[in-house]
């Protein structure tokens, strides 16, 4: 399934015209959530290491477009220090919404699905992300209300949301948002 996900992703990307850092970027990106949904669904948490691992590589990345785009370079490293950084801006959407969730489910929506959607919103930007939260959201909803109904599981029960999370931000990029 998830060779599958990466050609069709790959394919859809190169037809889409995306440079070849933006389909590395998405890349790491949907093979990283594939692994997190999978640890997530197996024993909710999601590795503090991995994000972390995905920020390195994130800042990698970034460098790279810079070296590749030097006066899209400076542009990204003016919009950052003014704070309008489509990728910081994505960070703050994401993170920001979920932290807000976070504290008034009062720990419904874990820190591991905030700091997962800083990290997203990171490699995303902030045209992005929202679509991605949205569509994340949706599909929770989707499979939560099937399994209430199937009565699989108890209106009370929690459910990881990491493998939601990973079909909506592939979903988003499937769909060129």
């Amino acid at each position: 399934l998830a060779l599958t996900v990466s050609i069709g992703l790959a394919a859809e990307f190169f037809l889409f015209a995306y440079s070849i850092w933006k389909i590395s970027r998405y890349m790491v990106l949907a093979a990283a959530l594939f692994f997190i949904a999978w640890i997530d669904w197996q024993s909710r948490r999601i590795p503090n290491r991995i994000l972390k691992m995905l920020l390195t590589v994130r800042g990698i990345l970034l460098a790279a477009e810079w070296l590749t785009y030097p006066k899209l370079g400076l542009a990204v490293l003016l919009s950052a220090l003014l704070g309008t950084s489509q990728a910081l801006s994505g960070m703050v959407i994401g993170g920001g919404m979920f932290l807000l969730a976070h504290f008034i489910s009062k720990g419904g929506v874990g820190m591991g699905d905030v700091k997962l959607f800083i990290v997203i919103g990171s490699y995303m930007g902030s045209g992005s992300i929202m679509t991605a939260v949205f569509l994340s959201v949706m599909a929770s909803a989707f499979y939560s209300i099937a399994m209430l109904l199937l009565k699989k599981i108890k209106l009370k029960e929690e459910i990881p949301f990491a493998p939601f999370i990973f079909v909506g931000t592939v979903l988003t990029m499937a769909l060129g948002m």
